[in-house]
């Protein structure tokens, strides 16, 4: 299990939204790369990085991306707006290791024709769930599909990534919803060949990812106790709040 560190690009600047809206919104940096150095040198494998304004269809911030790629020697995973294969091969091309999709994650053509082109370690599809039920357009709207069946339908489909955000906890430094991460065990798969304490990650080849509400670091402590199977713990505003301090997260999970 390990901490991701987010960054969350809107209008150029690193930004944390409320629930997913703009209309509640903070700056925390104007200098994305400068951040993305930051989470690296305090020791972040992996860095958690967002294109808000491609996701709301208001521009990109392609050149940041493109130097933050250039500048940290750590893997990146990319999301926002991805919506098409020719956009998707040249993130990977730029040198991004992982692509998230979200609504997208719903055209199963789109999604295997991704998994076929990119392979399946370098596509995470995003499970963004209120009320138990599926978001999409932005978070703008919720659907009648539940996020577990989602999930379901992704390891059918051979996703090997999903991450999990709860909406109504993103950004509010509220605490994770732990009894909602717990359900998430049924996609966890007991290996017998190995001994009882020991379990691996994957059910069908999913890596689950959990985010939503971190606050603290006895909200990470939670999850790892009580929920061992998650592979990755995404933190955002606890960091740029210094609520959790990374190093002392990465030691806590290590």
């Amino acid at each position: 299990m390990i901490i991701i560190p987010a960054i969350d690009l809107w209008k150029g600047n690193v930004v944390r939204f409320m629930r997913g809206s703009p209309d509640f919104s903070k700056v925390y940096s104007a200098n994305p790369i400068e951040i993305a150095r930051k989470w690296a040198k305090e020791g972040a494998r992996l860095l958690h990085l967002v294109d808000l304004s491609a996701a709301l269809s208001e521009g990109d911030n392609v050149e940041i991306i493109r130097e933050i790629l250039k500048e940290v020697n750590i893997d990146v995973e990319i999301g926002g707006g991805i919506r098409d294969l020719r956009r998707a091969e040249e993130l990977i091309q730029m040198g991004a290791k992982r692509l998230i999709i979200g609504t997208k994650g719903l055209d199963e053509r789109f999604l295997e024709d991704l998994m076929l082109s990119l392979g399946r370690d370098r596509v995470a599809v995003s499970a963004d769930v209120i009320d138990a039920f599926v978001a999409v357009e932005g978070w703008q709207r919720k659907t009648e599909l539940r996020g577990l069946d989602f999930i379901k339908y992704l390891q059918d489909k051979g996703v090997k990534w999903v991450i999990y955000t709860d909406i109504s906890r993103d950004g509010t430094l509220q605490g994770v919803n732990l009894e909602a991460i717990k359900k998430l065990a049924i996609f966890e798969k007991i290996n017998p060949a190995l001994c009882s304490k020991e379990r691996s990650f994957t059910r069908g080849g999913i890596n689950l990812i959990v985010s939503g509400g971190v606050s603290c670091l006895e909200d990470i402590k939670n999850i790892k106790k009580e929920a061992p199977f998650v592979w990755g713990i995404i933190a955002g505003k606890a960091l740029y709040e210094e609520r959790v301090n990374l190093p002392q997260a990465i030691s806590l999970l290590d």
